[in-house]
């Protein structure tokens, strides 16, 4: 099973915005940022999706 992270990133700035059950509701909620909300949609090319395995470890031991 996977879900969909909605990013906002600038820089060293990142924004977690939600978790999503689709790439498409992910790809809706970010169009309404991109037109609608302040500090935001100045920014419309520093959005992200990252699809994201549930019930993984993640982590790397170095």
């Amino acid at each position: 099973m996977y879900v969909y992270q909605l990013t906002h990133v600038r820089g060293v700035e990142i924004k977690v915005i939600g978790y999503f059950g689709s790439w498409k509701k992910a790809r809706q909620v970010m169009k309404k940022y991109r037109s609608q909300v302040q500090g935001f949609k100045d920014y419309p090319r520093c959005f992200k999706i990252k699809k994201l395995r549930v019930n993984q470890d993640d982590f790397y031991y170095g």
